[in-house]
Order: C-alpha cells, then sequence, then structure tokens
C-alpha cells in the first residue's frame, strides 16, 4: 500500500436497502458481526432478522428502519477496514450517510449515531404520512431549467430541488400534484429522462418542517466532538464543525443536498474513494463528477477482499 496515498470515504444513503445486504460479512467476517449485533442491542432491533429475511422486506423500506439499517451496516464496515485504510483525507455522506460519516470521525459515538438516525427515520417517516409526496430524478438537464419547472408546480403546492448529485442527475421533491405540474412543465421543454423515486416521502423539501423541531432537540443533547477527519456536509459544501452541526443537520432535513459540490471539493485531496454500505450509488456519483481518481466500493466480503487488494496494489 503507498504510503502517501490519500483515500475518501463515502457512506451510503436511503435507497440503497436491499434484502441479503451484508450477509456475507456477518456471516464470515467477525468484526462485522459484532458491530452489527450491538447495534442490535442499541437500537432494540434485530438487524439480522431485517437485513437476511425476505419476509422483513417491506419494514426494511420503511423510513424508520432503513436509517438505522444503513448507517449500522456503514458503520460495521468502516470498523471492518478501517485498520487497513490509508490516510483518510475526508469523508461525504449522502443526506442519512452524514450520521455515519460523522461517526466514523469521531464527531459523535456509534451509539450516539444510531440512536439519532432512529429517531430521525421515526420523524420523517411521521412528517411523510401527513400528505402524498413524490420524489422524481431529472437527467441531463439544466439546473436552471428545473428551478423554473419548480418555480411552475408551486402554483399546485410545494416543489423545489431537493438534491444535486451529479453535474447531470437532479432530484426534485414535493406534494404529489406540486411534482407533476412541474414534471409537465419540464416535458413540455422536451426533457425525456426521469425517474420517479422508490421513497417514502419528499425528503429535504419544506415538507420535513414538522420533523424539525423534535430533531433539532435530540441533535441539542450530542457532546459533538472534533473528527479524525474532516466531513464534508452536502448541505453547506463545507467541513463540519462541532459548534455549529446542531444547526446544519436541522437545516438539512429541509435543504438540498448537493453531493456535486462536496465530491468535487474531496476529490482534489484525493487518490481514491470508497463507498461503505449496501450498492455503490455514491461510486457511480463520484465517478461521474470527478475524473482521475480511483473508485471503489465494499458492500460484501468480495468487495471487502477486492479493495483492500487493490489498495495495496497486489
Amino acid at each position: 500500500m503507498g504510503n502517501n496515498l490519500k483515500i475518501g470515504l463515502l457512506f451510503s444513503g436511503q435507497g440503497a436497502q436491499k434484502t441479503g445486504m451484508g450477509q456475507t460479512l456477518y456471516t464470515q467476517n467477525s468484526v462485522y458481526r459484532s458491530v452489527i449485533d450491538q447495534a442490535s442491542e442499541t437500537l432494540e432491533l434485530d438487524l439480522p432478522h431485517l437485513y437476511f429475511d425476505a419476509d422483513a422486506e417491506s419494514t426494511l423500506n420503511e423510513t424508520q428502519y432503513t436509517q438505522p439499517a444503513i448507517v449500522a451496516m456503514s458503520l460495521a464496515i468502516f470498523e471492518t477496514v478501517k485498520a487497513q485504510l490509508p490516510e483518510i483525507a475526508g469523508g461525504i455522506g449522502l443526506s442519512l450517510g452524514e450520521y455515519s460519516a460523522l461517526a466514523a470521525s469521531g464527531y459523535l459515538s456509534v451509539d450516539e449515531a444510531l440512536r439519532l438516525v432512529k429517531t430521525r427515520g421515526a420523524l420523517m417517516q411521521r412528517a411523510s404520512d401527513l400528505k402524498p409526496s413524490k420524489m422524481v430524478a431529472v437527467m441531463n438537464t439544466p439546473v436552471s431549467l428545473i428551478e423554473e419547472a419548480c418555480t411552475a408546480g408551486s402554483s399546485e403546492g410545494t416543489v423545489a430541488i431537493a438534491n444535486i448529485n451529479t453535474p447531470k442527475q437532479v432530484v426534485i421533491g414535493g406534494d404529489v400534484t406540486a411534482v407533476d405540474a412541474a414534471m409537465a412543465f419540464l416535458t413540455a421543454h422536451d426533457v425525456s429522462r426521469t425517474v420517479t423515486l422508490n421513497v417514502s416521502g419528499a425528503f429535504h423539501t419544506p415538507l420535513m418542517k414538522p420533523a424539525q423541531a423534535k430533531l433539532n432537540q435530540a441533535l441539542a443533547t450530542v457532546n459533538w466532538q472534533s473528527g479524525q477527519f474532516p466531513v464534508i456536509s452536502t448541505t453547506t459544501g463545507q467541513a463540519f464543525k462541532p459548534e455549529t452541526l446542531t444547526t446544519t443537520l436541522t437545516d438539512q432535513l429541509i435543504s438540498p443536498t448537493r453531493f456535486v459540490t462536496a465530491i468535487e471539493s474531496l476529490g482534489q485531496q484525493v487518490d481514491a474513494v470508497i463507498e461503505l454500505g449496501p450498492g455503490k450509488t455514491l461510486m457511480s456519483f463520484a465517478r461521474k463528477t470527478v475524473k482521475g481518481i480511483d473508485y471503489y466500493h465494499i458492500e460484501d466480503i468480495d468487495t471487502l477482499t477486492e479493495t483492500i487488494s487493490k489498495l495495496r496494489g497486489e
């Protein structure tokens, strides 16, 4: 492993969950298994059942369970590989993944992060249940045109840009009627590539306001520390600071995430990025945004072995 190699860590967000996630790691790696078992105790939730039982799939896809399940997996992978990693120059999490990144760096403990996301997931689920909403990814379309579409759709309710993931993928969200009106505007302007997301609410839009006050109360109880490596906020584009973490993570609920800005910043400082968690969504976003670095992801025993081997130059 090159002594001067610098890496960035990417922590998966909601939407990547799937039955069987982390199963080979759980059965074959004792460090991973012990972190998951401890997380189950902390959360009072049977994570192996949630991860591996096909009958639990609908439960796994509920926001209140999805969030702690993904954070637990990402942190268990981090604990498994951290001793074998080169220098970590920084981390990025997508929305929920920011809690994983902050805990991995040491801004808060693993148990604190798990309890927070359990609360956050329940609050966001409750906010989502208040009114019908949806999120749609829009491809290959200028942000300025998408902003015009949101303005046009706002006559029908709330609709806003929720995520800017890559230079060519932007997600909008809000009330179903307002999002549909915005999509009609885009269709009229020859936008053809869109994907409706399989999520239970319009995250990172004003529809999440009902969750803010109680999340803020929970965040305010944490004794935030300085981390071992910087974590770049997708809300502000700057590294998180202990003194403003509660405010930033409260704002994050209703503010657009700009993964594209964060990865452009981190990409200038690293030789490679590694996504830790189910799937490889963030690795794909990074590859589409930053050129000239290496991209890896770890989600099972095979990708763990392969990634560490490549980092060692084997």
